[in-house]
């Protein structure tokens, strides 16, 4: 029989007023700590890298991100690192500095801290980095080595992120429970090569519960700057159950699906979180969900101002051509068959415009 594999980060810490601490949870991995971290974060944050450079036992660098996760700024940073004799690397920004840091974490054999600053996508918890061409177009998705040793999750920062990338981490994390479901009904192979434990699919199911539960009040959270209760369990649903649940879960149509919408110029302004939600209501049509089950993600989406409908992802007026391009990436990611219904490229056309209609006549 083949093997069960979970995996995640070694380490999960949320709270407030964490960021300060870092150079103190670091410290069991080494003495060299090279804080990765955007433009725009650098002068909000200025005050928190200055308390983390102040640390008697640990040396701090600090090197500014450069916007795209691209193998020649991953090369740069590694040059810093071999220069500065790091062995600690520290990403803090969102998911292309995160993805950076954890390149140069695999390349480097470094240990890794990830600090998110929003709860925009699970890319914190996984071991894997999306690589994009210069021109930013996708060039790789590379596999590495292992998860991060501490990612460290600091409401103060993400509460202070716009309410709308809240929104965009739970279109990704809804996507987790429903893929996770169809991959288990098909004992098929999750992100680890392995089958899925019962530990993965619990995760998966209480990431789904808890952003219905709590999605819309952590949204209204984010709004008004207050960290709720709410808050605490959503952003722990978007980083920690999504990053475990879809790594130790599988994937199946809706992510495919997505890549497909991805190739579309007109949806490039449109962040992933907001084209998997679309994909995802693509999924349920293709899965024949309940009703209910459909009715209860739209509400949500609409209350969060996350996509349902083709036009509201900038595809108004998609052509055959343009929906045939989606249809056939989708069908060729052996993903898109861990359903377990039988799908084809027509099919998938069919739910794409299903799933637009259905969003169109939805009424809160």
């Amino acid at each position: 029989m083949k093997e069960k594999i979970f995996q995640s980060p070694s380490r999960y810490i949320q709270g407030t007023c964490l960021i300060g601490k870092l150079p103190e949870y670091t410290k069991a991995f080494g003495s060299r700590l090279l804080l990765l971290v955007s433009a725009g974060n650098t002068g909000r944050m200025q005050k928190q890298l200055k308390q983390i450079a102040s640390e008697p036992e640990v040396f701090v660098a600090v090197e500014v991100f450069r916007g795209e996760c691209t193998q020649k700024e991953i090369d740069r940073i590694r040059a810093v690192c071999q220069k500065e004799q790091i062995d600690v690397i520290a990403g803090i920004g969102g998911g292309k500095v995160i993805d950076t840091a954890k390149a140069v974490s695999h390349f480097e054999c470094l240990r890794l801290a990830v600090v998110p600053t929003t709860a925009s996508s699970d890319a914190p918890c996984s071991a894997l980095s999306i690589v994009y061409k210069e021109d930013g177009g996708l060039d790789k998705l590379l596999w590495l080595r292992t998860n991060p040793d501490l990612v460290l999750a600091d409401l103060d920062l993400i509460v202070r992120a716009p309410a709308h990338l809240l929104a965009v981490g739970m279109g990704d994390a809804l996507a987790t429970y429903f893929e996770m479901k169809e991959c288990y009904a098909k004992d098929a192979d999750n992100f680890c090569g392995g089958r899925i434990t019962l530990a993965a699919r619990a995760i998966a199911r209480q990431c789904y519960e808890t952003i219905i539960e709590d999605g819309y009040q952590a949204y209204l959270s984010v709004k008004k700057q207050c960290v709720t209760g709410a808050l605490e369990n959503v952003v722990e649903a978007n980083t920690l159950l999504s990053g475990i649940g879809f790594e130790s879960g599988g994937i199946c149509a809706a992510h495919p699906i997505n890549n497909g919408l991805a190739e579309l110029a007109q949806t490039h302004p449109y962040m992933h979180g907001e084209k998997v939600a679309f994909a995802l209501l693509c999924q349920l049509i293709l899965a024949q969900e309940p009703q209910e089950t459909l009715r209860e993600v739209i509400g949500l989406f609409r209350k969060i101002g996350l996509p349902v409908t083709l036009q509201e992802l900038g595809l108004k007026n998609i052509n055959r051509k343009e929906l045939e391009l989606v249809a056939k990436i989708a069908n060729q990611d052996p993903c898109t068959h861990n359903l377990s219904r039988r799908v084809e490229e027509e099919t998938i056309i069919s739910a794409i415009l299903l799933a637009d209609e259905t969003g169109s006549s939805f009424k809160l």
